[in-house]
Order: structure tokens, then C-alpha cells, then sequence
């Protein structure tokens, strides 16, 4: 994909869609003539054209800036950071949100997966399997999780679990074009010599792919839940992940409250 054209772009993300330019056509009300002109660069978008194509393809907001930049148009979409004034709502309600389900744990992450906010009962968790400098040395969840002087040591079935979490990185990375998150995979792939293209199987007894972490002390087992922010306008909204673990037995469940 040749990335300083705006229409290349559009093909990108019309051929991920699985649309064809007549579907695209219809959708939009813009001709299929029109459209075809637009991908191969024999005519040239306005600003208003892009963002209507854009909102029908449901381009994530980071790419939308990057495909209005490369048409010679001011990005649309801010990105406050959390702490902004704009987002203090919503940074108060996630912060509730995580404080409630304590002593379970809660992540906030960004599209990167770097950690954001995070509640006590990961802290503790995190403490209990790694250690303290864990906490302090890693505010990226997936090198935390897959570091060698991290949580790797604990995790049960590891070649699954960093089978099953580097596939999932890598189609996130491939959807979304995200360059970071393509890097931090990259990056996992050479530190576990993991191949991303072996499927990973879900614990037989649930309908769910679990977590398990074990210190030959005590033993955890988790699921979890992953929510966004509904009706985004920007793009700090639009790549926050609240990620929720629950206990998956009853064992995990007394561990937890314990810590």
C-alpha cells in the first residue's frame, strides 16, 4: 500500500471492508465511476469526501487524520491526553468502574496496550506472581505478561497463551495499521521465538480461552471481559480498553480476596 496516497488508502481499507466499489457506491451515493477515479488518483477527494467515505468503511479515527494529512487536509480528530479537562469525566468513571470490581483485576490500556490506569487488585496480583519490580519496571501489559523477568515465569501453558496473544496482536496491528503495536509484536516474536500462525485451543472445559498463573504456592485462573467507549470523537477515546479479570474457579476467587 503506497501510504502518501490518499486513494491507496481508501482501497486499503474498501478491500478490508470486503466491499466492492459498487457496494461502496450505493452506500455512500457517490458514483462507482467517481470512486474508481478517487483509488487510482485521476481525481482528487475533497475533505468532506474523505471523512463521508471514512464514516462508511468505519476507519478507525487515527487513520482518518493520517488519510486527510495525506491529501494535504488539518487532522479532524484530537487526542487529549486522559489526564486532559475535556476527559476528566471520563477518567473518573473508569477509575469507579476498576475501584468496584476490586479485589479483582482491572487495566486501562491504549491501542499499544501501554497501561494507563490500573486497579489494586492487579497491582496485587502482579506482586504476588512477579514481584514489585515488575509493577515498576513494565507499563506495557504484554511485556508484563511475557517478560522473562515478569509474570512469564508463572504462566501455565505459556506456548499457548503467547501463541493465542501474539495472533491476536498481530491481526490488531494488521486491522487497525497500527505501526507501534506492529512493532511490540515484532519486538515478543524474538524474545519467545513464538509462531503466530498455530492456532491456540481454548480451555477444554470453557467456552473461553483462560489465564492461569501459578507459583507452585498458590494457583489463578482467569477469564476476561475487554470494553470500549461507545460513540468516540476522538482518539484517545476511541483506543481505550478496559480490561476486566474474573475468577474462573473458586480457588481464584478465594486467592483474590485474600491478596
Amino acid at each position: 500500500m503506497n501510504e502518501s496516497s490518499p486513494g491507496e488508502l481508501l482501497r486499503f481499507w474498501r478491500q478490508k471492508r470486503k466491499l466492492s466499489q459498487f457496494d461502496l457506491a450505493l452506500r455512500t451515493n457517490v458514483s462507482a465511476r467517481h470512486l474508481s477515479f478517487l483509488e487510482t488518483g485521476r481525481a482528487q477527494p475533497s475533505r468532506a469526501m474523505l471523512l463521508k467515505i471514512a464514516e462508511h468503511l468505519k476507519i478507525p479515527l487515527r487513520q482518518r487524520n493520517l488519510m486527510l494529512a495525506h491529501a494535504g487536509f488539518a487532522a479532524e480528530y484530537g487526542a487529549d491526553p486522559l489526564d486532559a479537562a475535556t476527559l476528566t469525566w471520563v477518567k473518573a468513571g473508569l477509575v469507579r468502574v476498576m475501584q468496584k470490581h476490586e479485589p479483582y483485576p482491572a487495566l486501562l490500556v491504549d491501542s499499544g496496550y501501554e497501561i494507563l490506569l490500573r486497579n489494586a487488585g492487579y497491582e496485587k496480583l502482579v506482586s504476588h506472581f512477579a514481584g514489585n519490580e515488575a509493577l515498576q519496571k513494565y507499563q506495557n501489559a504484554i511485556r508484563i505478561l511475557l517478560a522473562p523477568d515478569a509474570l512469564r515465569g508463572a504462566v501455565s501453558d505459556l506456548a499457548q497463551v503467547e501463541t493465542f496473544l501474539l495472533a491476536r496482536l498481530q491481526e490488531e496491528a494488521v486491522s487497525a495499521q497500527n505501526e507501534a503495536l506492529a512493532a511490540l509484536v515484532h519486538e515478543l516474536s524474538g524474545l519467545t521465538g513464538s509462531a503466530v500462525s498455530v492456532a491456540a485451543e481454548a480451555e477444554r472445559s470453557l467456552p473461553f480461552m483462560t489465564l492461569t498463573f501459578d507459583n507452585r504456592i498458590s494457583r489463578c485462573t482467569l477469564f476476561s471481559t475487554i470494553t470500549t467507549l461507545g460513540t468516540p470523537a476522538d482518539l484517545t477515546t476511541q483506543e481505550l480498553r478496559l480490561e476486566l479479570f474474573f475468577p474462573a474457579d473458586s480457588e481464584t476467587q478465594n486467592l483474590l480476596e485474600r491478596l
